[in-house]
């Protein structure tokens, strides 16, 4: 938690707070369509990995913010689907206190960084307990995705 202080307009002290207060699987599906047992091939499985990143403003006026890393997996091999996983992992964060032009960045960048671990584990667990070996997640550069966010609306990362 960020606790640092700031000067306000009117010259008060402004705490600035950074603080998760819950993280959950809001929403969890695995469907093992090809069990490993039925896998002929050798062949590495393509696997097609989407994450995104959805914030809402839970209650602005008090801080509150929810933040999704919503995570869709679609693993196939010699074109044969072999499982779907799809995750809604979701954290509620209070931040107060940053400048407006920095809450961006904060949001979708820093809250999901600090989803992502979690996320990577239940989908390595969640793989490995529907009979596949285990799939790790690569790390993922959220202020790419932000940018990449930013560029589409024509804006750019400060």
């Amino acid at each position: 938690m960020a606790d640092n202080k700031k000067s306000g307009n009117n010259g008060q002290q402004q705490q600035q707070v950074f603080a998760i207060n819950v993280q959950y699987t809001k929403d969890f599906s695995f469907e093992n369509v090809t069990p490993a047992s039925h896998i002929t091939s050798n062949k590495q499985p393509e696997i097609d990995a989407q994450i995104k990143v959805d914030v809402e403003d839970a209650d602005k006026a008090k801080g509150l913010y929810n933040v999704s890393l919503i995570v869709n997996i679609h693993a196939k091999i010699d074109s044969k689907t072999m499982f779907i996983l799809d995750l809604n992992y979701k954290g509620e964060f209070t931040i107060s206190g940053f400048p407006d032009d920095l809450m961006g960045a904060i949001l979708y960048i820093e809250c999901p960084r600090l989803l992502f671990p979690f996320a990577r584990n239940i989908v390595a667990t969640a793989v490995s307990e529907g009979g596949f070996p285990p799939l790790y997640l690569a790390p993922v550069n959220f202020a790419e995705l932000y940018q990449q966010q930013l560029d589409s609306k024509g804006k750019t990362l400060q």
